[in-house]
């Protein structure tokens, strides 16, 4: 009986009391609601370095087409392939553009949707080359193929795309893994 009149709150509650109040642990509502926050730009920064890599595994085709054995060479027939890039760099942009300006990650964001654009409207501005049924392989390689020397069509704005995307994928990593340490905070 006394243990319990000397723990309880007004009225002989257990709610706190107000001495209890300066001891309280971390607001569990608020650190959920940014983890699940977090978390869901991490997915988010995910899908769009999926899109990306997709884009790595189409400049494998370039001068290649399908035959029952597998690929096998047809040079200069890349125009299809290339719109495909383009296709996947505009749904990178579309997504970049739905992110929320969460908490410290705006200017990386934004830094991604810009490289997202320039690459993009590079394509776009190089269609005379690229936008033809028989796009040649030098043309697409300079256009989405990263390890190529030649970068005007493209790869150089590819590049700083991935590394835009990167340094994305690492803050908002961090956000969630800074989110997730509050919960050890007293």
């Amino acid at each position: 009986f006394i243990y319990i009149l000397y723990n309880s709150g007004k009225d002989g509650n257990t709610s706190a009391n107000s001495a209890d109040e300066s001891v309280k642990g971390p607001n569990l509502t608020e650190i959920s609601k940014k983890i699940t926050e977090s978390n869901a730009v991490v997915l988010a920064v995910k899908e769009v370095e999926t899109l990306l890599s997709s884009i790595d595994e189409l400049a494998k085709a370039i001068g290649k087409k399908i035959q029952n054995n597998g690929l096998v060479n047809e040079a200069s027939q890349n125009g299809s392939l290339l719109a495909g890039a383009h296709a996947i760099s505009a749904l990178i942009t579309q997504k970049l553009n739905k992110f929320k300006d969460s908490e410290g990650l705006k200017e990386k964001i934004e830094m991604a949707k810009d490289c997202a654009g320039a690459f993009t409207k590079k394509l776009q501005e190089k269609n005379a080359e690229l936008g033809i049924s028989g796009a040649t392989d030098a043309h697409a390689k300079e256009a989405i193929l990263k390890t190529n020397n030649t970068k005007d069509k493209g790869v150089d704005e590819l590049v700083k795309l991935s590394e835009a995307v990167g340094n994305l994928s690492k803050a908002a990593n961090e956000l969630l893994n800074n989110s997730v340490k509050e919960l050890n905070k007293p």
